[in-house]
């Protein structure tokens, strides 16, 4: 083996260059620096089974999501039970600075579920005043067409 057959970037071309991810530790606490929207589809289903929001990885909320004994953090296994053991294709999105995760969610929510809340959604949440965000509106839209279009297929 020769240093080009390391894959050092999850799928990149081995004569990518070697790149640092910083993650910042302080007091103890990993400070999340991102900012995500995440769809979980059931492939054998066809259908949304979950939609999430987060600062941190996407696979490593989800790896949570489906182990970790707390409720709130193992979101997923609490609510969908034994069918969290099912197959998921997880979409992960990054949403742009200046858009509001939790107003992504609201409206990408209300978008994918056709009349039927979405588990784990707050339907309670207005959005107020983010219906007037073009990043908003454009950011929803070309994620819930992406994910009806991973249904679809």
């Amino acid at each position: 083996m020769t240093p080009d057959d390391i894959d050092t970037h999850g799928g990149a071309d081995a004569g990518s260059a070697v790149d640092a991810r910083v993650v910042l530790v302080r007091g103890g606490r990993v400070q999340p620096h991102g900012s995500w929207l995440y769809v979980w589809v059931d492939v054998d289903a066809g259908a949304v089974a979950y939609v999430g929001t987060t600062g941190f990885d996407p696979e490593l909320r989800a790896h949570l999501h489906l182990t970790h004994p707390d409720p709130a953090l193992g979101r997923v296994r609490t609510l969908l039970g034994d069918a969290a053991d099912g197959d998921f294709d997880v979409l992960a999105f990054p949403i742009p600075a200046g858009v509001d995760r939790a107003d992504v969610k609201t409206a990408v929510a209300a978008e994918l579920a056709d009349g039927d809340p979405l588990p784990g959604v707050d339907a309670g949440s207005d959005g107020a005043g983010a219906a007037e965000s073009d990043l908003l509106e454009i950011t929803v839209r070309r994620i819930v067409d992406q994910v009806r279009a991973r249904i679809a297929a």
